[in-house]
């Protein structure tokens, strides 16, 4: 559900008038050429300590952990491989199956604060084009917004935990997640899979026609440039000798 939850969120980002009338504002694109809305999102798993940090001026409740910490670094590495969402290797193993299908593997790596290597996932879904809408509750007031999300929260969870439906069957039918996905190309996804097994092996003979051809069928697609950039113009197709399967992450 944190997934699909994420999923939503990127969803209206990209359609609802309200929203999208940021990006048509004068004074933003004067400042920011192109502006537009944009949100990032990482993922991860583990276990966190919950509490009211700070003093006797100031206290907020707050979550403390690695494990935060590792989703915050998530969140900042979306925009160095240019996707709207990141999930570590640690969650996506708990999904489930059908959930692990949509998720698209595009690197391994360690981060700063850790030597143990990192899968990186992401979803591929595409925003350019969706249909704008009016979100259903923007003229209701914030009470009756509350009161209509907790309902619908109760219900679907009531839903899921019955098993009247399963998660897989709710995204499925869901017509934001499919709008999402609607430019689904097979033949990118599968040449990407090459292409990674490839650069995880250490075969970047094989790996760097691949990423050139990644480029070519979806320019746009933040992790096919990243892997291109690693492979071809950042080590000129030659795998390094230290490579054992994953990189560091120059970046916090």
């Amino acid at each position: 559900m944190s997934v699909f939850s994420f999923l939503k969120i990127i969803a209206k980002l990209n359609k609802y008038h309200h929203i999208l009338k940021y990006n048509e504002n004068e004074e933003m694109n004067k400042r920011v050429p192109d502006f537009k809305v944009k949100m990032g999102f990482g993922l991860h798993q583990g276990w966190a300590i919950e509490g009211a940090i700070g003093s006797f001026f100031k206290i907020d409740a707050s979550y403390l952990s690695p494990n935060v910490n590792m989703a915050a670094r998530l969140e900042a590495a979306t925009g160095q491989f240019g996707t709207l969402i990141l999930l570590s290797g640690d969650l996506h193993d708990i999904l489930s199956r059908n959930f692990q299908s949509i998720c698209r593997e595009i690197d391994t790596v360690t981060v700063k604060g850790s030597i143990k290597p990192m899968r990186l996932f992401t979803v591929s879904i595409q925003t350019h084009d969706m249909e704008a809408d009016q979100d259903p509750l923007y003229f209701r007031t914030i009470k009756e917004k509350k009161s209509i999300r907790d309902k619908m929260r109760k219900e679907l969870l009531g839903k899921l935990n019955t098993e009247k439906i399963s998660t897989w069957e709710e995204i499925n039918s869901d017509r934001d997640f499919l709008e999402l996905r609607k430019h689904l190309n097979l033949e990118f996804e599968s040449t990407f899979k090459l292409c990674y097994a490839s650069y995880l092996k250490g075969d970047w003979t094989t790996a760097g026609p691949y990423a050139k051809k990644l480029i070519e069928l979806c320019p746009d697609d933040g992790p096919s440039v990243s892997l291109n950039y690693t492979i071809n113009i950042r080590f000129e197709g030659k795998c390094p000798d230290w490579w054992n399967g994953f990189r560091p992450l120059t970046s916090k």
